[in-house]
């Protein structure tokens, strides 16, 4: 391994590099550093197949956190397995949104990255990560919601049938007392 510590400090300083890019919103910064033949599976599920598919990943990911929002995550790496010009990478993330909004979401995730060498720098050629995916503060954020409506919603039919019945109610008391 230790004829490796060049190689592992390399991957460390690409680790600083993704989470600066990210932390300052600025995907671009990524670029040189990955593969030409780049893929990944991001959080969410969905796959990118280049900078350009990132890019557009990157604003949706903003659009969705909302103006002024912030994304910041903390890379939890275990040691690399270096092999020639290959090196698989993977740990876990410790990150934070705060929406637009101001509303706060902490949550982990599990990443694996296969990097490649080329001209003595260290690519990203794979990327995959994933969260659960029924537990976690946006799936409870989006229930939490959905009970609130559906409360809401419960709660306006229940006066507008209590006031159909007060109605047909007070009109057969009213027929029946001018029948008296």
């Amino acid at each position: 391994m230790a004829g490796n510590e060049a190689d592992h400090d390399a991957l460390r300083r690409l680790k600083s590099i993704y989470e600066q890019a990210i932390r300052e919103n600025r995907v671009e910064a990524l670029r040189p550093y990955l593969h030409a033949e780049f893929h990944g599976v991001m959080v969410t599920g969905r796959a990118v197949d280049s900078f350009e598919d990132l890019q557009k990943y990157w604003r949706d990911i903003k659009d969705l956190i909302g103006e002024g929002g912030t994304y910041t995550t903390t890379l939890k790496p275990e040691l690399s397995e270096i092999v020639g010009d290959f090196a698989v990478a993977r740990g876990t993330t410790d990150d934070v949104v705060v929406t637009g909004d101001r509303q706060e979401f902490r949550f982990g995730s599990l990443w694996t990255a296969v990097l490649q060498k080329q001209d003595g720098q260290w690519r990203i050629r794979r990327v995959h990560g994933s969260m659960d995916p029924v537990d976690n503060p946006f799936v409870r954020e989006f229930m939490r919601r959905a009970i609130v409506r559906t409360a809401g919603i419960g709660a306006g039919a229940g006066v507008v049938l209590g006031l159909l019945v007060g109605l047909v109610w007070g009109r057969r008391r009213s027929r029946r007392a001018a029948t008296l």
